[in-house]
């Protein structure tokens, strides 16, 4: 080999084995002295050989980071005992179209409380699939505090009656045993409506309030004190229904009406009738009672006129016979002097001692009534002649005695309007003289007995 064939292989020997040992060098230009034709290089061949297998390996392993970014297992995973789980309480996606699946057969359990693992299958959006083995635990479920027992708790639905009052706290709340119950304040039972009351529950350590709900109700009919259920009345006269009953209700307001809606009782027409009187709160509760009563004409008496005995009666002693247990009376013919008064016996006897001795020709009025039932007699006039009493009855036209033989009794009512009394309101009996309607108004008024009258 010539001198210049060594210098030149041992040239290229050296460049090849400085490009080996210093690879970053390799990017510069190299200037390789030329080779004759006779100078194999296979070296050279590899290093253009290996420079293309570089160049595919890069976008495989992007790919690879891409799919590691997609799917994100999950760390420290914990579930509640029975919980239900999906793949993605397990493995983190970024990529929407990244699916989750549970590898089959790894499904997790929750139904025993333990360290478990589970594995999931990560579908990426070119369809290659990746897999997660993740660990998860299951724990018991968190035990709530036990909480002491109540001393007593609220009832519900609770109601009670107005103006009733409660002294009971056991109506408003349920104690446990051994617990004593005490009202903090009195129940308000005097307005209707939803209301709210304070009890106390002690069990000797401990004190607990327990606030309860009720409603004031009222369902309680009004109550009717009936003055008289068999009583008669005048002709014409006017009662209100307040003058024949008298209503209480615990609700502290009641009115009383007519059923048939008139204001005054009906006493328009003679003879029997009844009537009904309603009782009504404010809450519509009502209660009625009927009444009967009688109509009496202007002619109307219980019984006969007393009479007097003529062989007896001197100008300062009157004997007689009238109604049994009634209080016979005489006064002048004027009506306007009582001149002597006195009780007939259980058979009807009386005898009237005059302080001022009759006079001759003098004419008296008798007549008799029972203060207990407020009954009434016929009228007789007797004139006195000499020295005794000519019995002359005063003449009786068209006199009734009434079947109804009730009267209505004094007895306290509601305020009702008066009206003053006067005579020719008053019953006409015996004759249809001025006498007559004088004498029944000296009994009325002078005597404070209101026969058929309402009450003060």
């Amino acid at each position: 080999m010539s001198k210049p064939t060594k210098l030149a292989c041992g040239l290229l020997a050296c460049g090849l084995t400085f490009s080996l040992a210093a690879p970053v060098f390799a990017e510069e230009e190299v200037q390789v002295p030329a080779v004759t034709a006779e100078t194999p290089a296979p070296e050279a061949k590899e290093i253009t050989e290996t420079a293309p297998e570089a160049t595919e390996e890069a976008p495989q392993a992007q790919l690879k980071a891409a799919a590691v970014s997609a799917a994100v297992p999950k760390t420290d995973v914990s579930f509640v005992k029975d919980a239900t789980t999906t793949p993605a309480d397990f493995v983190t996606v970024s990529d929407a179209s990244t699916t989750l699946a549970f590898k089959a057969g790894t499904e997790p359990k929750t139904a025993v409380a333990g360290t478990f693992s589970t594995t999931i299958v990560a579908t990426l959006a070119d369809t290659t699939t990746q897999e997660f083995v993740v660990s998860y635990k299951v724990t018991e479920p968190a035990k709530a505090p036990v909480k002491a027992a109540a001393l007593a708790t609220a009832k519900t639905n609770v109601t009670t009656e107005i103006n009733v009052a409660v002294k009971d706290p056991s109506k408003f709340v349920t104690a446990t045993s051994g617990v004593t119950l005490s009202f903090v304040k009195a129940p308000a039972v005097n307005r209707l409506g939803a209301q709210t009351v304070t009890v106390a529950a002690t069990n000797g350590t401990t004190t607990e309030n327990i606030v309860a709900n009720y409603t004031v109700v009222d369902t309680t009919k009004p109550v009717i004190d009936v003055f008289e259920d068999d009583f008669y009345v005048g002709i014409d006269e006017e009662w209100y229904a307040e003058e024949l009953v008298d209503a209480t209700d615990n609700s502290g307001f009641v009115k009383v009406y007519f059923e048939n809606g008139k204001e005054f009782l009906d006493t328009s027409t003679e003879g029997p009738h009844t009537t009904v009187i309603i009782a009504e709160d404010a809450s519509g509760n009502t209660s009625s009672v009927t009444l009967s009563y009688e109509v009496l004409g202007e002619d109307a008496y219980f019984f006969d006129a007393p009479v007097v005995n003529v062989a007896k009666t001197t100008a300062t002693d009157v004997y007689g016979k009238a109604e049994p247990n009634t209080t016979v009376f005489i006064v002048s013919e004027d009506g306007e002097e009582l001149l002597g008064m006195g009780d007939a016996d259980a058979d009807g006897n009386f005898h009237i001692k005059l302080d001022t001795p009759l006079v001759n020709g003098q004419t008296v009025l008798l007549a008799s009534i029972d203060f207990e039932t407020g009954e009434y007699s016929n009228e007789s006039s007797f004139t006195f002649k000499q020295s005794a009493l000519s019995v002359s009855p005063a003449p009786v036209e068209n006199t009734v005695k009434p079947a109804v033989i009730q009267a209505v009794k004094k007895a306290a009512a509601p305020a009702a309007p008066t009206k003053t009394t006067t005579l020719k309101e008053l019953p006409k009996t015996g004759d249809n003289s001025s006498a007559g309607l004088v004498f029944a108004g000296f009994l009325v008024s002078g005597l404070a007995v209101a026969l058929l009258r309402k009450r003060g």
